[in-house]
């Protein structure tokens, strides 16, 4: 017998069983999204051009307020997306620039917000306990690849999720200020992407099964309102075939919308992914028919609309798509999963053993998780390949399209548009070479330099040769290049290059890494008629020496003082 105030055993182990289930859960979490910020880089990308760098352009344009709000609710591919662009558009009037690893940050934070929005108010620990496991192992794997890497994905579909969710977290406060909120998300959600319009069907829906009439109707009077100034000059994009609104086969639409259900759970399967979506409407259908749908206010709605956006998704995407599903939808069909999981989970628990079931599942769920991150890593670590080369051969270049992969399906637009918001100080892509400044540098004549070539092209000013300190063993990343004029001064970082012939020259020297090469779009450096030094930091100090070279930005001359 314990002694009077000692803890009790059964309890202690039930608490340590808790910690260990959340930690567990939390593994996942934390692997994604330490991932998404290795991989994260402030590249603009593909539609990120579109949405964000031209809004950019157009808002340092000086437009008036009636265009302003214009450019903000412009149509693009069948969507308004204006709460991202107000996203962009504060960024642009608080720093006067945009920074995509930022954004693709807050993007991932939406998905994160929803899931603690969804734990926190599951009701009991041992509900929310469950509800965390599921989005945790659900959610956070590399299916949603698109959405963790690239804000372009992340900053709309992660967002317009939350904001369906937090419209039907209000609703089911059953509050006058809960019914508002649900009304303002729906509205946010709307102007996020198009299938946030399926969150007034689904209000709807709940206002009418709990007998909320007259809520109902001022539901129904605003979401009519809200789609009419949606679709206010709505038309399709000319390159999209939506054949289910020209009389074509329901049967691939049906097929792809099943496919888009049930894709989560296949694995890359796409022959089990239509069954696998009959199975969770199967799922949810016998939820609703036992009384699900009075029981778990939150659960069941948000579910219903992840597979209505689906299938308003299946509407506009299944020609364009060509069948393919884009990890960017995976998400609704794996939170339409883990909702309708935790409600079986409700279901067939045992009350006396309340974590017995999550405990047996919990493997399976873990297997799941590590399955599909060996599924898609070969196509999240694909698509990394394929911005970092796009932007690789930019900076190299000045130019886009030279590589291998594009930075947008128009690389001659894609090079206009970057040169413009350079210039514009709007936003700089990544530089190869980056300034630097150092006050205290002293002029010497102690150092031994050449330099082999400098290049004035139409995109790209770039140099190369060597520079060492003599008696000192050279390392990289030490050389820097000056450009001195009348007017400024500006001092850029290098790319290391080993020089063997330098080595081999100066045999009593250690100067194997005593190359450099430097290279800088054209635009980002004044017109200024500049004089170009070398500079070495190392321990601490830095030393320069101003060589002959010249290079007049003004004219695009190259000479040599004598």
């Amino acid at each position: 017998m314990s002694a009077p105030g000692a803890p009790i055993p059964f309890l202690r182990s039930e608490r340590a069983l808790v910690s260990a289930l959340w930690v567990i859960g939390l593994i996942p979490v934390v692997y994604i999204l330490t991932h998404a910020l290795l991989v994260s880089r402030n590249v603009a990308y593909w539609d990120e051009l579109d949405t964000a760098l031209l809004l950019l352009l157009r808002l340092d344009s000086g437009p008036s307020w009636s265009e302003v709000i214009a450019n903000l609710f412009a149509l693009g591919n069948e969507h308004r997306t204006f709460t991202s662009r107000l996203l962009f558009a504060t960024s642009y009037w608080t720093t006067g620039t945009i920074n995509f690893a930022i954004i693709g940050a807050i993007g991932n934070l939406f998905i994160c917000a929803l899931c603690g929005l969804l734990i926190a108010t599951a009701g009991t620990p041992v509900r929310r306990l469950r509800m965390g496991v599921l989005l945790a192992f659900l959610i956070f794997q590399l299916e949603h690849y698109e959405n963790f890497q690239w804000s372009g994905a992340s900053i709309d579909h992660f967002q317009v999720v939350l904001l369906a969710g937090a419209s039907v977290l209000g609703l089911s406060r059953g509050t006058r200020g809960g019914f508002l909120a649900g009304m303002l998300f729906a509205l946010l959600a709307t102007f996020t992407l198009a299938h946030g319009l399926v969150a007034w069907v689904v209000g709807a829906i709940t206002l009418g099964v709990e007998r909320r009439w007259s809520r109902l109707n001022v539901w129904l009077l605003v979401g009519a309102a809200t789609a009419a100034l949606f679709l206010f000059g709505f038309s399709f994009n000319p390159g999209h075939t939506i054949s289910a609104l020209s009389g074509g086969s329901i049967r691939p639409l049906l097929h792809y919308w099943l496919s888009l259900l049930g894709a989560p759970l296949a694995l890359g399967e796409s022959g089990a992914a239509p069954f696998l979506g009959i199975a969770l409407l199967a799922l949810l259908g016998r939820a609703i028919s036992q009384g699900a749908f009075s029981r778990e206010r939150i659960a069941v709605p948000l579910a219903l609309w992840a597979i209505g956006a689906l299938a308003l998704v299946a509407i506009g995407r299944a020609d364009v798509t060509q069948g393919h599903i884009y990890s960017r939808y995976y998400i609704l069909g794996a939170l339409a999963w883990a909702l309708v999981l935790f409600l079986q989970f409700e279901e067939h628990h045992n009350p006396a053993h309340p974590y017995r079931l999550l405990v047996r599942v919990l493997p399976l769920l873990g297997l799941f998780n590590i399955l599909a991150n060996a599924q898609f890593t070969h196509d999240a670590q694909s698509w990394v390949i394929c911005r970092d080369n796009a932007s690789e051969y930019f900076q190299r270049f000045g130019r886009d399209g030279l590589g291998r992969f594009t930075l947008h399906p128009n690389p001659e637009y894609a090079s206009q548009l970057l040169r413009e918001v350079e210039q514009a100080g709007l936003y700089r892509m990544p530089r190869t070479c980056k300034q630097r400044w150092f006050p205290d540098a002293r002029i010497t004549t102690d150092l031994s330099y050449y330099v082999d070539r400098i290049n004035f092209e139409d995109q790209v000013v770039s140099m190369e040769g060597w520079v060492a300190h003599p008696g000192h063993t050279s390392a990289p990343s030490e050389i820097h290049v000056i450009f001195q004029s009348k007017q400024s001064q500006h001092i850029f970082t290098t790319i290391p290059q080993k020089r063997a012939d330098v080595s081999a020259a100066y045999p009593q020297e250690e100067w194997l890494d005593s190359g450099f090469r430097f290279q800088r779009r054209r635009w980002l450096l004044p017109a200024e008629d500049f004089q170009i030094g070398l500079l070495i930091y190392s321990k601490g100090r830095a030393e320069f020496v101003m060589t002959a070279h010249r290079l007049d930005m003004r004219g695009g001359s190259i000479r040599r003082d004598r």
